[in-house]
């Protein structure tokens, strides 16, 4: 049970909301360094520009990608003890869900990019876990445990980094395959992805001047931006093009 925090309980932990923060320094070197990274030049993105099959690829991979997520935030949020800040993860999860009505989440990430995949005709049995894909979701799961660590990953290695790929993915559609039902899922997520990582970096900023490390959030963050162009090069979805 000391997942929950029974046997080491300190009441201030779980209820002590703590004073609005100023966003830490940190968070404009992890900035910088996004710049510096520049995700959307990648050249995955260069060939998906002029290739169906790089896009057809982004979207099975991406299908396996938006429901890990959304579990692995989920996961994130049951390890925070502190209401505030589990309220953060929490938004961000009910981001990528939106709400149920007769059964369905029409506005969820997941369902708005199952309708892309009917709309360009693949099929769910196309739709397989690549090893990059794998390798993906595992770093960014096993830094669930540790808070500063999630925060870190899921804020700046996806809901940040998610506003350039989604960008030159736009452009890819728009390129190519126009008749594609692509933007109600990317615009959702642009869009709900600006909230997210400035919640995020909010979060991160309270934890840092709660006593969290900065400079481990950073390394952390940092590894999170790698993660994610190493995914998209050699060994990742670049070689599952070149050889599907």
């Amino acid at each position: 049970m000391e997942l929950l925090g029974l046997d080491s309980w300190q009441y201030e932990d779980f209820f002590e909301a703590a004073p609005p923060v100023e966003l830490h320094p940190v968070i404009q070197r992890v900035e910088d360094y996004i710049a510096q990274r520049n995700l959307e030049a990648h050249p995955f993105f260069k060939k998906a520009m002029h290739s169906k099959e790089a896009l057809i690829l982004w979207v099975t991979q991406e299908l396996v990608m938006t429901n890990a997520f959304s579990q692995i935030v989920l996961n994130a949020a049951s390890y925070v003890q502190n209401v505030h800040v589990r309220a953060v993860l929490s938004e961000v999860a009910f981001g990528e869900h939106g709400v149920v009505r007769k059964g369905c989440a029409k506005k969820s990430h997941p369902w708005l990019l199952d309708q892309l995949r009917r709309s360009i005709g693949i099929k769910s049995e196309q739709v397989r876990p690549a090893q990059a894909t794998r390798e993906f979701i595992q770093k960014l799961a096993s830094t669930v445990p540790d808070t500063i660590c999630a925060v870190a990953a899921i804020g700046v290695g996806n809901e940040r980094l998610i506003i350039p790929e989604y960008n030159a993915i736009k452009k890819c559609f728009a390129n190519i395959w126009p008749e594609a039902l692509h933007e109600p899922f990317l615009n959702a997520n642009i869009n709900e992805d600006m909230v997210h990582s400035r919640l995020c970096y909010e979060a991160a900023s309270t934890l840092i001047a709660g006593g969290a490390d900065a400079e481990k959030y950073y390394s952390a963050a940092v590894a999170s931006i790698e993660n994610r162009w190493d995914y998209f090069s050699l060994g990742g979805l670049k070689h599952e093009v070149q050889h599907p």
